[in-house]
């Protein structure tokens, strides 16, 4: 029947439909379990052997360390291939040229030998100097400190002379900071002032700790050697000496009063003793100089002082200086007294140029008093001074060549007090 076989066709292909549909969802099944299964295994593989993303990034980043090296070793390459340097040029001992002769480097090669720039030793390459340890290691950290005997550009003299220089100049330093900058001075009325040291007058260099004591001679010794001679002040004042005794005694020479102004009257008297003494003094081989006692108030008395002195001194040999004397007096009036500064450094010249005129050697005598405070020693610096002060140092910072050390002592050929002098040198050379 017709109706049978339409209906078994449609029945049929119905049949066949659902068959290839349940075909495919369990392929489909398959299909995902396999999957599943993969992705399972990957993760498990991934946690026992420490891959994954992880992994896979530090693969990648070494993957980049790596070209980046690559690039770097090509680019070094290209720089070195392209560079015009030699050997030659690398030579160490080339830099920077240290005075060295140009082929050294070349030298250096010769022969396996290499030559100490510093001391000029050559030794073997690879011997034992060569490959001291200890020596290598040294000049590395010299060579860290840029103080290597070749990178060194400071010569050893050079750097004697700048220790030199630097040790000289702390001793100027120290010097200038010992010098005195003022004086404490004492007047006759028993004040004090603090006079400032005249920087324009030449300081005396005297080193004061090479006086040498042994009363009642004062002794000056320079390099261990004695330099300084020994004297005595003689006047009237000293009645009658034995000066053969004073020499014995270990006297050189001697300054004696020639006279002196009347510091009221105004005259001129001279000394009672001074020709004996002159005459007895040459007689005993002592050395002599002389001094005057002025009271002049002008230029005109100082000129008539200094003429008195050199007719007193006619005929005689007179081998130290002619000293100019003034000195205020003790509890009583001066004719002097009336006179400023600048009058009585005025006076002091006339009376000394006219000495040396006549071909003899001058000196300004006094104390602390009056060199600092009475005259104008900055103008009367041409002139060698005769310092009085009693002590066993003197305390005056200027030139002189004699100083009074003792009006109280005692010595054979003197019956009284006698004054004892020290000159720094032998005026009668």
């Amino acid at each position: 029947m017709k109706l049978h076989d339409d209906y078994y066709e449609e029945e049929h292909s119905s049949g066949s439909k659902t068959i290839y549909i349940y075909m495919i969802l369990i392929m489909s099944a398959v299909i995902l379990g396999v999957t599943a299964l993969v992705f399972w295994a990957n993760q498990s593989q991934s946690k026992s052997d420490g891959s994954g993303y992880a992994a896979a990034l530090a693969q990648k980043e070494a993957k980049a360390a790596e070209e980046s090296k690559k690039m770097e070793a090509n680019a070094s390459e290209n720089v070195i291939a392209e560079s015009k340097l030699t050997s030659d040029d690398l030579d160490i001992w080339t830099l920077p040229d240290t005075g060295r002769e140009k082929n050294t480097s070349q030298s250096n090669k010769n022969n396996g030998t290499v030559t100490n720039q510093t001391t000029g030793e050559t030794v073997v390459d690879g011997s034992e100097s060569a490959s001291d340890s200890s020596s290598q290691s040294k000049t590395a950290d010299e060579l860290s400190n840029g103080k290597t005997s070749v990178y060194d550009m400071t010569t050893k003299e050079e750097l004697s002379e700048e220790k030199e220089s630097e040790s000289e100049t702390v001793e100027e330093e120290d010097e200038e900071e010992d010098e005195v900058q003022s004086i404490q001075v004492k007047h006759a009325d028993g004040t004090k002032e603090w006079v400032d040291v005249n920087e324009n007058i030449p300081r005396n260099k005297y080193n004061f700790s090479n006086l040498k004591y042994q009363k009642p001679l004062m002794n000056y010794y320079e390099d261990g050697e004695l330099v300084s001679k020994c004297g005595v002040d003689i006047s009237a004042n000293q009645g009658e000496v034995d000066f053969s005794k004073l020499k014995n005694a270990g006297c050189d020479f001697v300054m004696l009063k020639v006279g002196a102004r009347g510091y009221s009257s105004g005259n001129i008297v001279l000394d009672a003793n001074f020709q004996d003494n002159i005459r007895a003094a040459k007689k005993a081989g002592l050395d002599v100089g002389v001094y005057f006692c002025s009271q002049a108030v002008s230029k005109a008395e100082a000129r008539e002082e200094a003429d008195e002195v050199l007719d007193a001194i006619s005929g005689f040999s007179i081998k130290y200086p002619i000293a100019f004397v003034m000195e205020t007096v003790d509890e009583d009036m001066a004719r002097i007294e009336a006179l400023d500064k600048m009058e009585r450094t005025q006076i002091a010249q006339v009376f000394m140029n006219r000495i040396e005129d006549a071909g003899y050697k001058s000196m300004i005598y006094g104390d602390k008093e009056w060199l600092l405070t009475m005259v104008d020693m900055e103008d009367l610096q041409d002139y060698d001074v005769w310092f009085a002060q009693d002590s066993d140092e003197p305390e005056y910072p200027y030139e002189f060549g004699i100083w009074q050390y003792d009006s109280d002592a005692t010595i054979k050929g003197i019956s009284g007090d006698a004054t004892m002098l020290m000159s720094f040198k032998d005026y009668a050379k």
